[in-house]
């Protein structure tokens, strides 16, 4: 038992070392203004990590009843764990349009459906506090709400890499990919963990659920930093240029969506006369691209 918790104590204690590795990496790769969003989550994460080590042991510090004392950190952690996922969400943001620079047309239909289904997380999450039950169980349910869609957009995230990468000018080196691949670990790990707390629902099974679950976490955040070390300390190889056909679906989705832009000409289209609606509309989006194409020319 003292062999373990020594052990454990170690492994809490290496976070906040590994937080501060990652930032020096960082900085010293001067990407700190492309990640800016990835910087300030880190900078959250290591002040989150001091203030909860003060609250933690605010019933010797400030003379305060151990439920006060339970009350200030059970409150402080859930908080600031909310403001971790609002970071996150930033930092996806960051490299999705890193990521879909060279598609302009997607990446500016990508945003507003990024923007709405963030929104819609939140709405969800929010809507967890009118629900009846203690504030403590709004709380809790508020934030798994926030780590489930959080982690949903991370590995979403992550698949479009692996498979478009390449096709976007980006290689598995790249520090995007590896920040991608780091937050992955850290996503799985969430929605593990969000499966065995609803899994436990009595108070013995779920406090040895919530013990497994903060080792777990522990663990998973610190291969997710030594990744970002480890991409961050190595020279990153050049962006090469997108090598996308121009018969790709990729390619003529882009042109769609940078026709149906804010730039884009505008057209009025009746209403369909036949059921062939989908072919209807594909003449109507030809036309506009072979205008935009004869504007060019000229």
């Amino acid at each position: 038992m003292l062999m373990s918790g020594i052990l454990l104590d170690l492994l809490y204690s290496a976070e906040p070392v590994f937080m501060v590795v990652a930032l020096f990496a960082l900085l010293r790769a001067r990407d700190r203004s492309r990640f800016r969003a990835l910087f300030a989550y880190l900078v959250l994460r290591l002040v989150s990590l001091f203030v909860l080590e003060v609250t933690l042991h605010a019933g010797a510090i400030f003379q305060v009843s151990k439920t006060a004392a339970y009350l200030w950190y059970f409150y402080t952690y859930w908080t600031l764990y909310i403001a971790g996922a609002i970071a996150i969400f930033f930092v996806i943001l960051e490299l999705f349009n890193y990521a879909l620079e060279p598609l302009p047309g997607l990446k500016r239909l990508g945003l507003i459906a990024f923007r709405w289904v963030a929104c819609v997380s939140c709405v969800a999450a929010a809507a967890s506090f009118v629900e009846p039950g203690g504030k403590g169980g709004q709380m809790l349910s508020a934030c798994d709400q926030l780590m489930r869609c959080q982690s949903i957009f991370l590995l979403s995230l992550l698949f479009f890499l692996m498979i478009a990468a390449g096709r976007l000018g980006l290689s598995y080196r790249s520090r995007v990919f590896g920040i991608s691949f780091g937050f992955g670990i850290m996503a799985a790990s969430n929605l593990i963990a969000s499966a065995l707390l609803l899994s436990f629902s009595n108070s013995h099974t779920t406090h040895i659920a919530t013990s497994a679950i903060s080792i777990m976490d522990t663990v998973a955040s610190l291969l997710t930093i030594a990744v970002w070390c480890a991409y961050f300390l190595q020279k990153e190889p050049v962006r090469h240029a997108a090598s996308i056909p121009v018969t790709s679906p990729l390619s003529r989705w882009n042109e769609i969506a940078m026709a149906l832009g804010p730039g884009g000409n505008r057209l009025a289209i009746a209403p369909p006369a036949s059921d062939f609606f989908l072919q209807d509309v594909e003449k109507v989006v030809d036309r506009i691209l072979t205008k935009n194409s004869l504007n060019v020319a000229s």
